[in-house]
Parts: structure tokens; sequence; C-alpha cells
């Protein structure tokens, strides 16, 4: 299942990872007199992705018609695949022991899942995963026009998390 939720406009995505990589790469490039030769640039280490990448990332893949918006509906839809990825048993739920065991869950959502367990009986059922992400939506849609931007996720995820803006 994905992680909070989904937003993101593709243009913007673009300009700022094109701007990102650029100064990166701008920064690595080194500089030599007439008479050093230049030094070869520095490898680049992978960076850890940044919760900006991850919400791109997220909003990317739920937003279906590419408008750079996840719409309610398009949001629903998100709540729907993420709940069958989960891979519920014949009774409809699933097993918080079990998620601890899938490599694609971190233990981010991991503690995220738990907290959606209301009934603390250490399995989720749909009701409770659709409650929890709808509390996310109604939470970072601040215009209240049921569609939501990577900058209303953006600072969301700041105002939770308690990040400088």
């Amino acid at each position: 299942m994905q992680t909070t939720l989904h937003w993101i406009c593709a243009g913007a995505c673009a300009l700022v990872l094109a701007t990102t990589t650029h100064a990166a790469n701008a920064a690595d490039t080194s500089v030599s007199s007439p008479t050093t030769p230049p030094r070869p640039a520095k490898a680049h280490k992978p960076v850890a992705p940044t919760l900006t990448h991850r919400l791109q990332a997220i909003c990317s893949a739920a937003d279906l018609n590419h408008d750079g918006n996840v719409s309610l509906d398009e949001f629903h839809q998100d709540i729907v695949q993420g709940w069958h990825s989960l891979g519920p048993d014949a009774e409809g739920y699933v097993h918080l022991s079990q998620l601890g065991q899938l490599p694609r869950i971190g233990k981010g959502q991991l503690r995220r899942l738990a907290a959606a367990d209301k009934d603390g009986d250490g399995k989720l059922s749909f009701k409770e995963v659709v409650q929890a992400r709808m509390a996310y939506f109604e939470a970072a849609d601040v215009d209240q026009n049921d569609m939501l931007s990577l900058q209303e996720c953006m600072a969301y995820e700041r105002q939770r998390r308690r990040l400088p803006q």
C-alpha cells in the first residue's frame, strides 16, 4: 500500500528534479586554472529520497488523469488498490504481524498502519484503512475543494511531522 497520500504536478516535479540535479552537478564540477589539469568529478553517492520526492512519486501514481491534483475519486481508487496490495485474508483482514515481514513495507508505513487499527486487535479491516486514509485527505485538503495538490500535502506533512516551512 502506498504511504500517505498522493499529489503531484508533473511539470513542477520535472522542474524541481532538473534544478536539483543541475545544481548538484555544478557543485561537483571541479574548477581548474590554466596551469593545473582538471580533476575528475566526484562520484555521486545514492541519496535517500526526500519527503518531497516520496510525495511526488506517490502523487504521480494516484493522479490518474495527470492534471497535477488527486481528486476525491482518484483518492478512493488509490485506497482500494492499496488495500488489495496489502493482501487481505479470506475473512477480509490484513494482519499487522504479517505486514512486518514484507520487504516493501517500511517501519514508518507499518507504524501508520498499526495506528489505523483502532480496535487494537492486531488486524486491519477495510473500514479502518478507509477511515484513516480519508482522515488524511480531509486534513490535508485545506481549501476543501475535494482535490489534493502536492503543495497541500507538503504543508500537511510538515505540520504533521513538525518540520520547518
